[in-house]
């Protein structure tokens, strides 16, 4: 498989398995209420927001900095180098997890009670030992993406996150059964973090096992760059990991610039609270959610492309480097504009299908131009961190942060969650924006508008012309076949989806925007597919 067939299928399995985590994520909570009720529900959720930031402290970007750094040391032979990053970082993640671990487990108590009730020290207890594996996960998950290997991730995202929810499910339904409180419940509930990350650590070893050919290479080979000291790879490691955890942490604040500001800005126009609190979960539980779930692509993109650019960068070939740049930057593209036009085309039967009404209509429309900006911004972010940049991502996207704060300050008095959508719109446009001028500014690359702009925007025209007619003939049928309203905007929504995504590939066939190497990269479908459309003569 080409280098570029590589990366193509390295973006599109994290990307399935980003999606398929994601839902799986989202799903499970509804049935963890119904066993445990809601006051169960709070009890975990008081614990698992402390074991994520204790988690992101404890691994702090690591990843990618290994990721990149593995991926250098590969691009120029220096096999030795490459298994001492991932041995240091190792060691660090190990090290740090246990810190965490111990701060949870012994502070659980003191952690149950500034979250309000103290019934949650089970649940926190039982979801700290995770915090000793979950680390040295990301340490091997590193190294693989490094050698352009994003399969061992992808599956051990899924599979973590399958026995987590199977564990979630199980264990506190049989504890309720078995007569112990909805603290128990909710404890082992918790526990699945630590069940999944488990499996999931096995998963990666035994891949580590099938790959030891990777991790034995400074044995077999002859070292022809002078080895780094440990604390030169530890220096590197931290300057190139602390600013990637802050950009993590931005986008959380982002969200909490509009816990802060929202509901305060509808009460002071003259909303209640109550109001002001519905309204709010509008826009975070509907429109905020359906908006980033696209972003889920550009971040397996972002993943795939760091370790692709530093490695060229590496051995000094800027052609290859500015091709994988221009090839994420297509991609992305490709995929987020259409995700961005059908949400607004779609947003009332998408809004009734998952969440029983129409109350979020106006928001998801509002928001989902942002899709394409918040995509564009992970994937710009990625090239700036691949080319050694690493605090100029972080540095725009505060800069977004802020005029986050000041567009809602400005528009949600005015407008309601309307106005808090387009700030987010605005945000990230503005994020996108200076990401895309430093892209230009320092590496001097000047992507190709037709193929990356206005051919894809011809096809997502013919694309919402087919959904609007289908709005217009189509849906007034299904509700006559299907009494139930709900099941008949779930089912017609799911059909001018399916719809609407064959005549926007047809389209980008049509146009050029996709060529026979881009099909080839697909994965298991990929090869047969191209095949036929070339024996159809729909592309060369």
């Amino acid at each position: 498989m080409s280098e570029r067939n590589l990366f193509l299928r390295g973006a599109f399995v994290l990307a399935a398995a980003g999606i398929l985590s994601k839902i799986m994520g989202s799903a499970y909570t509804i049935f963890l209420q119904n066993i445990i009720g809601d006051r169960g529900l709070g009890l975990y959720q008081m614990a698992y927001p402390i074991y994520s930031t204790l988690l992101i402290l404890s691994t702090a970007g690591f990843p990618v900095a290994v990721s990149k750094f593995v991926a250098e040391h590969i691009a120029i032979g220096d096999y030795r180098g490459a298994k001492k990053v991932f041995r240091v970082a190792g060691v660090l993640l190990l090290a740090s997890g246990a810190v965490c671990f111990l701060l949870l487990w012994a502070g659980a108590q003191w952690f149950a009670e500034i979250s309000g009730d103290p019934g949650a020290v089970y649940a926190i207890r039982a979801i700290a030992p995770a915090l000793l594996v979950v680390p040295v996960m990301a340490a091997i998950r590193g190294y693989f993406q490094g050698w352009q290997l994003m399969e061992p991730t992808a599956v051990s995202q899924v599979i973590e996150q399958l026995v987590r929810v199977g564990t979630i499910i199980a264990a506190s339904w049989l504890l309720l059964n078995w007569g112990y409180g909805e603290e128990w419940a909710a404890a082992g509930a918790a526990f699945g973090a630590v069940t999944g990350a488990c499996i999931s650590f096995v998963l990666l070893l035994g891949y580590a096992w099938n790959k030891r050919q990777l991790f034995r290479h400074d044995v077999r080979m002859p070292n022809r760059v002078p080895a780094e000291r440990t604390r030169v790879v530890v220096r590197k490691l931290f300057y190139y990991a602390i600013p990637v955890s802050l950009g993590a942490l931005v986008v959380p604040l982002m969200n909490n610039v509009d816990v802060i500001t929202v509901g305060n800005l509808l009460k002071q126009a003259g909303y209640s609270q109550e109001q002001a609190t519905e309204m709010f979960g509008l826009l975070s539980g509907r429109a905020f959610k359906l908006m980033m779930l696209p972003s889920t692509i550009a971040t397996a993109i972002g993943v795939a492309l760091m370790p692709a650019i530093a490695g060229a960068l590496a051995v000094k070939d800027i052609k290859k480097a500015y091709s994988r740049m221009e090839l994420a930057m297509r991609m992305t593209v490709l995929i987020a504009l259409p995700a961005s036009a059908g949400l607004f085309l779609l947003a009332k039967p998408i809004d009734i299908m998952l969440f029983k009404d129409s109350s979020g209509t106006a928001a998801i429309m509002a928001i989902s131009t942002a899709t394409l900006f918040s995509s564009v911004q992970l994937t710009t972010s990625a090239i700036l961190q691949g080319m050694g940049f690493v605090y100029l991502p972080v540095r725009n996207l505060f800069i977004g942060g802020i005029c986050k704060f000041v567009f809602n300050l400005l528009l949600v008095p005015k407008y309601g969650i309307v106005g808090a959508a387009y700030s987010t719109v605005l945000s990230f446009f503005v994020s996108a924006l200076l990401n895309l001028w430093d892209v230009y500014r320092r590496s001097g690359v000047v992507f190709d508008l037709r193929l990356l702009l206005w051919r894809p925007l011809v096809a997502v025209f013919f694309m919402g012309v087919a959904v609007y007619v289908s709005l217009r003939e189509g849906f007034p049928h299904f509700l006559h076949l299907i009494d139930n309203e709900r099941l008949a905007f779930a089912a017609f929504t799911m059909t001018t989806v399916t719809a609407a995504g064959v005549v926007y590939g047809l389209a980008l066939l049509a146009s050029g925007s996709l060529t026979k190497e881009d099909i080839r990269s697909v994965p298991r479908i990929g090869q047969p597919l191209a095949h036929i459309l070339t024996k159809i003569g729909l592309v060369r």
